[in-house]
Formats: C-alpha cells, structure tokens, sequence
C-alpha cells in the first residue's frame, strides 16, 4: 500500500443537517480510502441521501467539517464537488435523451476551439472515458433509447472523464434488472482496482457484501 493509499481522500467529522427542528444527520463521521468502497445500508429516510447530498454539493451541513485530500472542503454546488473530484450516480439518472453520448459527458463543459465546440476532442475524450469502463459503443450515439444499465454506466463515464476520484451511489440498482445489476457490481469492481473510493448507498441488504 502506497503512502497515498494509507491517506483518506474524504473524511467528514461530527456533520449534522437540520431542516427546521427536524434534525436528520447528528454527528457523522466517516472516511473514504483511495479504492475503497463504503456502504451505508438503512431503510428509505434514514438519512442515507442526505449524507451524499452534504458531500456532493447539493446541501449545505448546518455543522461539522470535511477535507478532501487533506484540506478543507466545503462545496457550495454540485460543480464544486465535481471539479474537487467527487462524482455523483444518481437514483434518477440525469441525461438529456437528445444529445449524443459525447454531448451529454460535456454538457455545460464542452471543450472549446476557436468559439466553437471542439466536436472532435469531445468525442475522443468521451471514447477514453467509454473504453475505461469496457464499453464498445460510439460517443455519438444518441442517448435516447439506450437501456437504463447503459445510460448510468454513461453517466460513471462522465464522472470519470471529468476526472472524479471518487464516486457516490445513491440507490443504484433500482432500476435495474438481475444481469444489470451484476455487470454494474463488475464496474465497481473495476474503479475499485483502478483506486477510486467510493459510497454505495442502498436500503437492500443482500447487495452489501
């Protein structure tokens, strides 16, 4: 084990989360290792998506702290947690069905060449992040009609194109069938060997192995 490897990359301590006088974190601690995976296991309002949401920007904690490879960290959106290095799988996958694969991994950060969008390094990066997880599947292909297990594998490629060193699951196999939810345990498999930490949330038991 590297020395890096020995370091989290993402410690909370002591976070807590009031909405009103309902508090619904008191006081968690937890920490991420370079390829790790975490669960967090517990019946549906138990506070399990209030933890990712602190930690990828959605919500801000009303107390507590939180380092990301060794220094403050404290994203006020989502775009701050990704651009720190935190991706976000969620529920409900958040891809546009009209735009391209390519597209859809760089929409809001499409690489830019003389004003216009650089289609061609767009695509090939998409490629990378495609191929990084196995898939054959061209980055200009529309993302209307794609099967649910396809478009969330997209949506860990995007994560991993914008170069997340970490990524949070929130409920991933909901929609998923029995294969699907076998070949995405393979991804996590995978990103694990590659040394990216990560949260797997789930209310199902027989899923935390």
């Amino acid at each position: 084990m590297t020395t890096d490897e020995k370091k989290p990359i993402l410690t909370l301590r002591n976070i807590r989360k009031s909405y009103g006088p309902i508090e619904v974190l008191h006081g968690i601690d937890l920490e991420i290792y370079p390829g790790e995976v975490v669960a967090l296991l517990g019946e549906n309002g138990a506070g399990k998506s209030t933890v990712s949401n602190v930690i990828s920007g959605t919500v801000l904690p009303s107390a507590g702290e939180m380092t990301w490879q060794g220094a403050p960290y404290a994203p006020a959106n989502p775009r701050e947690a990704i651009d720190s290095g935190v991706g976000m799988i969620h529920q409900e996958l958040l891809l546009l069905p009209h735009l391209s694969i390519a597209e859809n991994i760089f929409v809001g950060r499409y690489p830019m060449k003389g004003g216009r969008i650089d289609r061609r390094e767009m695509e090939q990066r998409a490629s990378q992040g495609l191929q990084r997880l196995g898939l054959d599947i061209s980055p200009r292909r529309k993302v209307d009609g794609l099967a649910t297990a396809s478009q969330q594998l997209i949506e860990i490629a995007k994560a991993l194109t914008l170069n997340a060193r970490m990524l949070i699951f929130d409920e991933p196999t909901a929609a998923l069938g029995g294969e699907e939810t076998r070949q995405l345990f393979e991804q996590i498999h995978r990103l694990k060997a590659e040394g990216v930490g990560m949260i797997y949330i789930s209310h199902r038991l027989e899923e935390i192995k």
